[in-house]
């Protein structure tokens, strides 16, 4: 019998290419997207079906390979599949049915789909799919794939949910029939490999899918460090090019002695080498466990601050996650000891106004300014199906009208509207919480930055023609920007999206400044008029301002860089390094 086990659908019918965020939230993006999610749950579904069945089963990724419903469907055409496991969430939710659908009517196939969107909405998806499992599904596919009797099965809908699994009963995640080492998440500054060594969370933020839909309870399980550091050893064997580990499980540190346990035995095994980092709780950050966190390896810490506002953190439900006190300690702490810390921030919660939002602004500003907060995450709070939020959205006519699956999205589209916070003035405070991070880092950054560029940026010839493409955040091309002039007496042009420019309009050292209309740079998505145009030009030196250490996450700005033929093409690094890239 074959199985596949399928992320979704990676382009929708708009052409819009997903991000999707296994147990969180998914986005659309107008074009060729670098963000790339391990679907892990999916991945121990498929490892755990291999382990337990003769069958033969084949994992697909739609997203990875940002498969449209065409592309996805042949596919599946070259499996002809028996059985269809698949992963969605809302805004994926149209195209994934269509495939199901597809599926079905050609090949016979029989489909089970999970994730947060079927576990929100069962009935409404079982109008399409033979099955839907709630909670966490690995076993509950795994029994439905043997032939048990779905009425016996839980965790099958409309069966109660399973217990919490053993998380220790299974077997590392799929690795075959897709490489952990494409998966790229763009705000690892090396080569890391996504990776989990705990599940559940202990708190129940009304956001979040994953506390609400796939445990419905308050939890926190370890792996055992044994069990981790084997799997760190496997990987690192098996990709030599691998650099590191991201821990993206919910909550890697709720327990100090499980995060001691772990960072010294990382140094016992000699994989302190590789550079860690984790999705943490700043609550819970223990000073002794960050300390052997860091002597491990771990280079930057991420954990969600979410809100500025003490209000808005008990209507969200934060509970013990929000303690600003214990943020700012924390961060100087860390600090002290060299470590980046990324913050992710919501805007448009329960409980929000532009007062309440405007002390995110203004905490965002502060930490940036500080220097505590290296990188920022800003995202609209989306009451996404199956939550607590959502449910008391509908229940207090929250929700916008008109609405569908698409706008589900956390990417600036909005869904709420309260009576004295519109969707227009929820979306101001979304973009001055980004233009409060850029100005506390421009100011904080500014000295070390110019430092270095003193001796590194004597690279570039005088005067030279120079185009800086704007693939970073503006307090970063504000300093190249400056830098390059003081140092070398040039004016640069510079590219990006049209709705970036507003950032250099007034700016005394950008001589001409080309756009292209929207998305992430790639060479599809610049007109060939503007590309002979600027070849025309024949620039000397491109720069690439670069968050990362490595070229993977710019390699679209790099061929971008490249069909324009300089003499030179120098990636410009956070610090004010640079490296000649060709």
């Amino acid at each position: 019998m074959k199985v596949v086990v399928a992320n979704s659908v990676g382009v929708d019918s708009k052409g819009y290419h997903m991000v999707h965020v296994p147990s969180r939230w998914s986005l659309g993006v107008k074009n060729f997207t670098n963000c790339g999610y391990y679907p892990w749950q999916l991945a121990y579904t498929s490892s755990l079906l291999k382990r337990e069945t003769s069958h033969d089963i084949k994992m697909l990724d739609g997203v990875l390979n940002a498969w449209d419903f065409e592309t996805y469907f042949s596919r599946l055409a070259e499996e002809s599949p028996d059985w269809l496991i698949m992963e969605s969430s809302t805004r994926t939710i149209t195209e994934d049915l269509k495939l199901a659908q597809a599926a079905k009517k050609e090949f016979g196939t029989r489909s089970i789909m999970v994730g947060q969107h079927p576990m929100a909405s069962p009935e409404t998806v079982l109008e399409t799919a033979d099955f839907v499992c709630i909670g966490e599904y690995e076993y509950a596919a795994l029994d439905l794939i043997q032939g048990k009797d779905p009425k016996t099965i839980p965790g099958v809908y409309p069966n109660e949910r399973g217990e919490l699994l053993d998380i220790n009963s299974l077997p590392f995640p799929e690795d075959n029939d897709v490489s952990r080492l494409d998966y790229h998440e763009p705000n690892c500054r090396y080569r890391q490999i996504q990776m989990y060594a705990s599940r559940g969370c202990p708190r129940r933020c009304n956001f979040c899918a994953a506390a609400t839909l796939y445990y419905d309870e308050l939890n926190w399980r370890p792996r055992q460090i044994k069990s981790v550091v084997d799997e760190i050893k496997y990987l690192s064997e098996k990709y030599p090019e691998m650099e590191g580990i991201f821990f993206d499980e919910e909550v890697h540190n709720i327990r100090s002695d499980f995060n001691t346990g772990l960072a010294q035995a990382i140094k016992a095994e000699g994989l302190d080498n590789l550079k860690y980092e984790a999705m943490c709780e700043y609550v819970s950050l223990d000073k002794k466990a960050l300390k052997e966190m860091k002597e491990a390896g771990y280079y930057k810490i991420r954990f969600g601050i979410e809100t500025g506002s003490d209000l808005v953190a008990e209507k969200m439900t934060l509970g013990k996650k929000h303690n600003l006190k214990k943020l700012k300690s924390i961060l100087e702490y860390g600090k002290d000891l060299g470590m980046l810390f990324y913050g992710t921030i919501s805007v448009g919660g329960l409980g929000s106004n532009e007062i309440e939002d405007g002390k995110t602004v203004d905490l965002v500003n502060e930490l940036a300014y500080k220097g505590w907060l290296d990188e920022i995450q800003v995202s609209i709070n989306t009451p996404q199906p199956g939550t607590d939020f959502y449910r008391y959205a509908v229940e207090n006519s929250l929700l916008k009208t008109d609405l569908n699956a698409d706008d589900y999205d956390g990417n600036r589209h909005i869904v709420v509207e309260y009576p004295d916070y519109n969707a227009e003035q929820i979306q101001k405070k979304f973009d001055e919480t980004f233009a409060a991070f850029d100005g506390g880092q421009e100011k904080n950054r500014a000295r070390a930055f110019e430092t270095e560029a003193n001796q590194a940026f004597s690279v570039f010839p005088e005067k030279s023609k120079t185009l800086i493409m704007r693939c970073a955040r503006p307090w970063m091309i504000h300093l190249v920007l400056d830098n390059i002039f003081r140092l070398r007496n040039i004016k640069s042009d510079i590219l990006g999206q049209a709705n970036a420019m507003g950032d250099f309009q007034n700016h005394p050292t950008v001589d001409k400044k080309y756009s292209y209309e929207s998305g992430f740079f790639s060479k599809d998505n610049i007109s060939s008029a503007l590309i002979s145009k600027l070849k025309k030009i024949k620039y000397e030196t491109i720069l690439i301002p670069m968050a990362n250490n490595h070229l993977d996450g710019y390699r679209n700005v790099y061929e971008v860089a490249q069909s324009l033929q300089p003499l030179s093409i120098f990636g410009v690094y956070p610090d004010g390094t640079v490296k000649e890239l060709s």
